[in-house]
């Protein structure tokens, strides 16, 4: 039975190639990287991956590797039974002029076979394709708060392909370099921003027969907003009163770990009515405003961690009232004083007026 690649592939796979997620690789690991996507023809792509235009430029001669890894697959193909399946290969140079290959196959979910009208063998066709992925490690000097470090920094090339073998044909037909050179070229010139100084991220696309565009750029220190919904349960007045809360946090590059915050909080009350026992439940909203702060310990120049709050406090106002709990006039006051993981302990105080009939209640809030 003779085997082939399919003339149609499964659009399941090819959405891969524009997935933000490299194999093996967890998906925080491309937050800071440019992403340049092309289209090689004949369904095969090219994702590149890199934090800076030099970055790419260190490494845009990709050929020469390609050239090494075609060599390399040949000898190592001897040994590979020929099936269906489909590969992904991370092929890595390392400092000593050496390469290390990983293989990973993959089982084919369905056989898929071809039969011609006028008889004759039938042909078992592949529908998967295969993935490569190079990934070039080097040491780059970094300018922290603390001083100069040197991080690890990495540039991806994930080649996704019909079969491994048609590596070769990429290289006759003239190979990527030339693509990476018109992108590089592309970026120099663009208009609106200095793509070379490092401060943006964009995503570059160019497609077989269509000039190369710059789909989003945005800068890396760009001020942004944080979201954190959650639902919780406090004690007030010795009841247990359940709650759903919103934040919305607007956080300044300028000030970097600060968040100025305003929200949304209802809670929920039970009364039971001593002479028809029905529980009623009434609902009060308050609204509030306060300062989170978030994680500063994080790695520079990595992106702050809005997951994890360090401290924050908040001032409140009674905006929806149902029953008789509270005032017209009730204020409130919170503090998030320790948060672990999606669990923020905040204990809170309810008074009216100029902080008449203080009341203390204690939260636990579990969300984002």
């Amino acid at each position: 039975m003779k085997i082939i690649i399919a003339a149609m592939l499964s659009m399941g796979i090819l959405s891969h190639a524009f997935a933000q997620q490299l194999p093996g690789l967890l998906p925080n690991a491309l937050n800071r990287h440019s992403k340049y996507s092309f289209d090689l023809g004949q369904e095969n792509k090219l994702l590149v991956y890199a934090r800076t235009v030099q970055d790419l430029q260190k490494f845009q001669n990709i050929d020469s590797v390609l050239t090494h890894f075609a060599k390399d697959y040949s000898v190592l193909k001897t040994s590979l039974s020929e099936s269906i399946n489909s590969k992904t290969v991370t092929y890595r140079p390392l400092p000593n002029a050496q390469y290390q290959l990983d293989l990973v196959e993959h089982v084919s979910p369905k056989q898929r076979f071809q039969f011609k009208t006028n008889g004759g063998e039938p042909l078992l066709l592949k529908t998967v394709q295969d993935t490569l992925l190079i990934i070039h490690s080097f040491l780059k000097p970094m300018q922290t708060k603390a001083g100069q470090v040197t991080l690890s920094e990495y540039v991806y090339f994930c080649l996704i392909v019909n079969n491994l073998e048609d590596t070769d044909k990429i290289l006759m037909g003239g190979g990527l370099n030339v693509y990476l050179k018109k992108a590089i070229k592309d970026a120099e010139k663009y208009p609106n921003h200095n793509l070379l100084s490092g401060k943006f991220k964009f995503n570059y696309v160019q497609s077989n027969s269509v000039e190369g565009s710059f789909k989003t750029v945005a800068s890396g220190n760009e001020d942004f907003l944080a979201i954190h919904p959650s639902f919780g349960v406090g004690v007030f007045r010795n009841q247990l009163v359940p709650n759903s809360q919103v934040d919305f946090s607007f956080v300044p590059n300028k000030y970097k770990n600060i968040g100025y915050t305003i929200g949304w909080r209802s809670m929920f009350f039970t009364d039971r009515n001593d002479v028809t026992q029905r529980i009623t439940t009434h609902s009060n909203g308050f609204v509030h405003a306060g300062i989170t702060f978030y994680d500063f310990r994080r790695p520079q120049p990595s992106r702050i961690n809005t997951d994890h709050v360090l401290f924050g406090a908040y001032l409140g106002r009674s905006v929806t009232r149902n029953g008789a709990i509270f005032d017209k006039n009730t204020w409130n006051f919170s503090m998030t004083v320790a948060a672990k993981g999606m669990f923020k302990v905040q204990p809170e105080i309810y008074f009216n007026g100029f902080f008449k009939n203080v009341q203390p209640g204690l939260r636990i809030q579990i969300g984002y």
